[in-house]
């Protein structure tokens, strides 16, 4: 589905069609105005990057929520090293607004983008709020009330997404379950946060392996053994390989979901 957009002052603000009366109505088509916007902050996991929620008035009465994610530039410390990791990354929220407009021409679902702009060095990326979600985190818990069956089916449609993600040259780079929000009664995954989706043409293995990874690991806090071969059995059928069967790549993903609960069980002893 390709979203159409608008572009404002000199392509410092592009929006998205179908909310321009809305942000009209508010006085919000300016990168200033946006980005002065009151919001109530929930989420601040670095300084440089902090997501604000929002609601906006319409012709008939009834709000609509949204979320803002600011960006700040790059303190020169950070900025060095992911130069001299070779981890240069594209932070700023444009990087963002492609990610989520490439990911709704190719039919993943995410959250529907709304507005991007630019004031000075910062710039902020808006998206509409999701409604009647859980986390997949959550919906994957013992006590969350899903019966055997839909445990297998939910785990199997994470699995078909990140394939089917991969196999169009996007990797997230924090393939948590905590980022897949479950669309409810359906059970239809949308992933979050894509602020460092790597895009490439033909996704390399080395962005797999890491996504993958993060994704088996967020699975051995919440499933068992038995749920977690379905979950690489789904993801294998929907690449076309078995990723069982290929001795090297399963080693190396095997050894980075050793060092990523290595690195939790440290952070959870210092709780």
């Amino acid at each position: 589905m390709k979203i159409r957009q608008r572009s404002y002052h000199d392509g410092r603000l592009i929006v998205n069609e179908d909310f321009i009366p809305l942000f009209k109505k508010n006085g919000l088509l300016s990168p200033d105005s946006i980005w002065e916007i009151k919001d109530e902050s929930v989420k601040a996991v670095v300084p440089e990057r902090r997501t604000g929620r929002f609601f906006l008035k319409g012709s008939n009465n009834l709000q609509t929520e949204f979320y803002i994610k600011r960006y700040w530039p790059l303190p020169l410390s950070k900025r060095l090293k992911a130069l001299t990791s070779l981890k240069w990354e594209k932070h700023n929220a444009f990087h963002e607004w492609k990610a989520l407009m490439l990911f709704h021409e190719n039919l993943l679902p995410t959250l529907i983008p709304v507005a991007v702009g630019k004031v000075g060095k910062a710039s902020f990326n808006i998206t509409l709020g999701l409604k009647n979600y859980k986390r997949a985190s959550e919906l994957l818990e013992e006590d969350s009330g899903l019966d055997p069956e839909e445990r297998l089916m939910l785990i199997e449609k994470i699995a078909t997404y990140a394939a089917r993600m991969h196999k169009k040259g996007f990797a997230h780079q924090d393939l948590y379950l905590v980022h897949f929000f479950i669309k409810l009664p359906d059970m239809i995954p949308f992933l979050i946060d894509l602020q460092r989706v790597v895009i490439q043409k033909r996704l390399r293995r080395r962005w797999a392996i890491k996504d993958i990874a993060q994704l088996l690991f967020a699975s051995c806090l919440v499933l068992s053994d038995k749920e977690i071969d379905h979950l690489l059995n789904a993801y294998s059928s929907e690449v076309g390989f078995d990723v069982k069967q290929d001795k090297r790549l399963f080693k190396e993903i095997k050894k980075k979901v050793s060092f990523i609960m290595k690195r939790y069980m440290r952070q959870q002893k210092k709780k």
